[in-house]
């Protein structure tokens, strides 16, 4: 499946949109992205400085999720199965900011 970047933004901006008030008020100073991707097993990354570790983090530059397009192109089918997956990813990506490990993310199945 192909996708135009402007429309996994939209895609993107809608699911952070939809996150229940309580977690977009601690989203503070990061940014989510669409970027091309090399790897087509990399759906999605969290760069930063998770949010229970923040201690004297004051003029940081701002975390960064990044999704991958390419990789998302690879994998689904339909739009709705892309959807789907952006959403678990982010909210996967977003766990990471909280400071969630990988292990404590994929029991919770993100």
């Amino acid at each position: 499946m192909e996708i135009d970047r402007k429309d996994l933004e939209e895609i993107v901006y809608q699911k952070i949109k939809k996150l229940p008030e309580f977690f977009k008020k601690k989203l503070d100073n990061v940014e989510f992205f669409v970027d091309e991707g090399n790897s087509l097993r990399l759906l999605g990354l969290y760069h930063g400085v998770p949010f229970n570790k923040r201690s004297n983090y004051n003029l940081a530059m701002p975390d960064k999720i990044i999704i991958y397009k390419r990789a998302f192109e690879k994998i689904c089918r339909n739009r709705k199965e892309l959807e789907d997956k952006v959403e678990k990813v982010l909210l996967h990506e977003i766990g990471h900011y909280f400071g969630f490990s990988e292990k404590q993310l994929r029991d919770l199945d993100y």
